[in-house]
């Protein structure tokens, strides 16, 4: 028994890939996310699909092939391709803002009807998230490292696409760090007299 489930994980290890993520909340109310594991953390585990290979059909979802010959193909896991959030980047730093972060999704093809989108910042919803958004400005964003990430779930809300964890920056000036350069000093005095 062993070995046929050792044969079968080898078999599917090219067509699914999985990643452990590590998730734990601090003293201080904030969410953080590791690859390593934490005392205390939570274990969660992200499943992926790999992408079809261009020279062979990509296989079809159920509800395509009940359409016929005619339907486009997807990818077998998800059914959209290319599903990320683009802005903002892996490890970007967004500087002085006012809290305000524009985010930006994509992929391939258009939500389908039944199906819905969310946003995830820091392991919360993102309540105010349109369901069909593909760009959508984050309000009151600390300072400090934050992570998102956006799914898609059919109607029983079961989750169908899950983007990769973006984790970004927000760096905002403070009285205890003001910003520097040739620009914001102050002007040199005048001399006594004028």
């Amino acid at each position: 028994m062993r070995t046929a489930l050792l044969v079968f994980a080898l078999l599917a290890a090219p067509a699914f890939a999985s990643q452990t993520v590590w998730k734990w909340v601090d003293d201080k109310g904030v969410t953080h996310y590791s690859d390593r594991p934490v005392q205390g953390a939570q274990r969660i585990e992200i499943s992926v699909g790999s992408r079809a290979d261009s020279t062979q059909p990509a296989p079809t979802s159920a509800t395509s092939s009940s359409q016929g010959a005619s339907a486009q193909s997807t990818p077998a896991m998800t059914g959209y391709r290319d599903f990320e959030i683009w802005k903002p980047g892996e490890d970007e730093t967004i500087p002085n803002t006012g809290g305000a972060v524009d985010v930006r999704l994509r992929f391939d093809p258009a939500l389908r009807p039944g199906h819905s989108l969310y946003l995830y910042l820091n392991g919360r919803l993102v309540e105010d998230f349109p369901g069909n958004a593909l760009e959508y400005t984050l309000q009151n964003v600390e300072r400090g490292t934050h992570t998102l990430i956006a799914i898609i779930q059919d109607q029983g809300g079961k989750r169908i696409a899950e983007t990769p964890m973006v984790t970004f920056y927000v760096r905002q000036t403070s009285i205890a760090q003001p910003p520097v350069g040739p620009a914001l000093r102050p002007p040199p005095p005048k001399p006594r007299g004028q």
